[in-house]
């Protein structure tokens, strides 16, 4: 019976995971479809469309994907068991990697509207 609880959380945990991911995706995707039939009906009578400024949408991901993986790489440093490889907490620099270039590429950009702009 132990045996079966202890295999039963973890699958628990990437089912519900990947419910949520689906989840948010599908939301997304009718977001970006509202969005759309706006916008051709805005350009359709004729009224002046601004769209969203790219740019202010890679800070948010970029401290997410940049604190999960240091949560990652520290709780995969102190939890590993002493039968598995030392170097597993490696995996959890993949996230810190991704949200360092997205902070990288918003503050570039940043840079580059501070100096259109003068």
């Amino acid at each position: 019976m132990g045996h079966a609880m202890e295999a039963f959380i973890p699958i628990t945990m990437f089912l519900v995971t990947g419910g949520v991911v689906i989840a948010a995706m599908i939301f997304r995707n009718q977001k970006r479809k509202t969005e759309s039939v706006e916008i051709l009906a805005a350009l359709e009578k004729g009224v002046e469309v601004k769209f969203p400024d790219v740019n202010n949408n890679r800070l948010l991901p970029g401290l997410i994907w940049l604190f999960l993986g240091i949560i990652m790489t520290i709780g995969l440093a102190v939890s590993i068991p002493d039968d598995v490889p030392s170097g597993m907490w490696v995996w959890g620099l993949i996230p810190v990697a991704v949200g360092a270039a997205y902070l990288i590429v918003y503050r570039i950009e940043e840079q580059k509207g501070d100096s259109e702009e003068n």
